[in-house]
């Protein structure tokens, strides 16, 4: 969008609930289509128009205004920073050298501190993933479909393992929120 909605309407950021509606009745009297009678003319104000009655649906309601504001106030903070990274909201901290368990933080607004997921529990897909490479690769190389078929068995637990790991550790830290 390059350009506000309060630009589209002539009044400023500041300009009260009164002045914006003053200014978008003034607007919609000149651009109304049905005051132009040339086609050419016309369909540049049906256009005009538009944008004018979009710009009065958010400015004209006190909630979306208050959203539009917001966006356009980061729009602005964020332009200056183009290539700066921004901090996240959570923090996650994936391997912890002191402890025995790896931990996962989840650390909201009021400072709650999340879970922590065991190192088995992290670890279990890959010791499956590789587990199921090596037996599917030695059951071929020496011939032993009961190998393979451990070795299969291996990489169903290692994919089920992955996809469950973050389910685990989204189902802990929501307890954990729920308990503080």
């Amino acid at each position: 969008m390059s350009e506000s909605f309060y630009e589209r309407l002539g009044v400023s950021s500041s300009a009260s609930a009164e002045q914006i509606r003053r200014a978008y009745l003034q607007l919609a009297r000149i651009h109304h289509p049905d005051f132009h009678t040339d086609a050419v003319a016309r369909q540049a104000n049906e256009r005009e128009m538009q944008a004018i009655n979009e710009a009065w649906a958010v400015l004209g309601d006190p909630e979306r205004r208050r959203a539009h504001d917001e966006m356009m106030r980061l729009t602005i903070a964020d332009s200056g920073s183009v290539d700066a990274p921004t901090p996240g909201r959570y923090d996650f901290v994936p391997y912890d050298d002191g402890d025995d368990e790896i931990d996962f933080r989840l650390i909201d607004d009021v400072g709650v501190e999340g879970t922590h997921v065991e190192r088995s529990l992290q670890m279990a897909p890959i010791l499956c993933l590789l587990g199921g490479i090596i037996g599917v690769v030695l059951g071929i190389i020496v011939n032993l479909p009961f190998l393979i078929a451990v070795g299969i068995v291996g990489l169903v637990l290692a994919a089920l393992g992955f996809l469950a790991a973050p389910f685990v550790a989204l189902s802990r830290s929501l307890r954990a929120e729920r308990e503080h």
